[in-house]
C-alpha cells in the first residue's frame, strides 16, 4: 500500500496534530469526490509529523494578534529583517501594485518611505490586505519569518528533518504533501536527510510553497546544491497565483524549467487564498494524489 505524508505549515490556534491530521483529511476526501473519485486511502495510511509547537516562537508567540505586531513593527534582527523585506518586494513584484494602489494604503507615518524601508514592507504588506480577496500581508510576514528561522537555526531545523523522516512509513512507496512552510520541509527532507535516501516517491506535490522567493532560493544554496531529490519520481507544484506566498513558482526559480510540473491554475475561494483546505479540496490535487496511488 502507498502511504501518504502529510508536512504542515503554521498551526492555527488551538489546533494540534489530531485536529490538523482529520482537517487535512476532509478537505483532501472532498477534493476526491469532487472529481468523481473513489477515495483510495484509509486514515491509517496517512501520517502526520507534528512540530506545531517549535513555530510560534519564530513570529513572535502563538497568538495571532501579538506575531502581526511583531511582523509589522520590524523589530527584528537586522538579518531576518532583510530577509523579510526581500520577501516583500518579490511579493509587490509578483502582484505588481500601481504607484496609485500603494499612494491609497500607504499610513501617514510611512509617506515618503523608500525602496528598502520598513514604512515600504508595512505599505505593500497593507497593498496585500486591500488588493487581494482571500490573503493577507500579515500570513506573508508570518510564512517570511518562519522560512527564516527554519532556514538559520541549524537546531530547530535538524529537529523537525528528524521528525519528518522518521514519521515516514518504513517500507513502500509514500506521497508527500506539504503546504506553506511545509513544502521547503518537504523538499529539505527528501533533498538532504539520510533517512530519504532509501525512500521511493512516486510524487511530491506542494501547495501555497513558498521556494521562489529569492531569499529562501539563496539560504537553500548555503546547505546544499539545489536538486530534484533523488527519491521523488514526479514534483507537482499547485499555487493559485493570488496567493502571495508562491510568488515566483518553483520550476524555473528553485529547480531548471522543466524539472517540477507547475499547476498555476488554481483558483481558491476568496476567503482563503493560501488556506491548505483549500488547495486540498481542489479536484486538480485530488487527480495527482489518484493517479501516483494507481501507480
Amino acid at each position: 500500500m502507498v502511504g501518504i505524508l502529510l508536512v504542515h505549515g503554521r498551526s492555527r490556534p488551538l489546533f494540534g496534530p489530531v485536529e490538523m491530521k482529520e482537517q487535512w483529511l476532509v478537505a483532501l476526501r472532498g477534493g476526491f469526490e469532487a472529481a468523481g473519485l473513489e477515495v483510495p486511502f484509509a486514515d491509517e495510511d496517512v501520517r502526520l509529523p507534528w512540530y506545531g509547537g517549535n513555530l510560534s516562537h519564530l513570529v513572535g508567540g502563538v497568538a495571532r494578534a501579538e506575531a502581526e505586531r511583531v511582523s509589522l513593527r520590524g523589530d527584528l534582527p537586522r538579518d531576518e529583517r532583510e530577509f523579510v523585506a526581500e520577501v516583500v518586494r518579490a511579493v509587490a513584484a509578483e502582484l505588481a501594485f500601481t504607484p496609485e494602489q500603494l499612494d491609497r494604503v500607504t499610513d501617514p507615518a510611512d509617506a515618503g518611505a523608500r525602496e528598502g524601508d520598513w514604512g515600504r514592507v508595512r505599505t505593500v504588506l497593507a497593498a496585500v490586505d486591500a488588493y487581494v480577496p482571500g490573503m493577507s500581508g500579515a500570513t506573508v510576514a508570518f510564512v517570511a519569518r518562519e522560512c527564516f528561522g527554519y532556514l538559520t537555526d541549524a537546531r530547530l531545523r535538524q529537529m523537525i528533518d528528524d521528525g519528518v523522516a522518521h514519521a515516514a512509513p518504513a517500507s513502500g512507496p509514500v506521497i508527500v504533501l506539504g503546504h506553506s512552510l511545509g513544502a521547503l520541509i518537504a523538499y529539505r527532507v527528501l533533498r538532504s536527510h539520510p533517512a530519504a535516501r532509501s525512500w521511493d516517491v512516486p510524487l511530491l506535490l506542494t501547495m501555497g510553497a513558498p521556494l521562489g522567493w529569492p531569499p529562501v532560493i539563496r539560504a537553500l544554496d548555503r546547505l546544499e546544491t539545489r536538486r530534484l531529490p533523488a527519491a521523488v519520481g514526479s514534483w507537482v507544484n499547485v499555487r493559485d497565483p493570488r496567493d502571495a506566498v508562491t510568488a515566483g513558482g518553483v520550476d524555473g526559480t528553485l529547480l531548471p524549467v522543466g524539472t517540477v510540473d507547475e499547476e498555476a491554475g488554481v483558483v481558491n475561494p476568496d476567503d482563503g487564498r493560501h488556506a491548505i483546505e483549500y488547495y486540498l479540496a481542489d479536484p486538480l490535487v485530488a487527480g495527482h494524489v489518484a493517479a501516483a496511488l494507481e501507480r
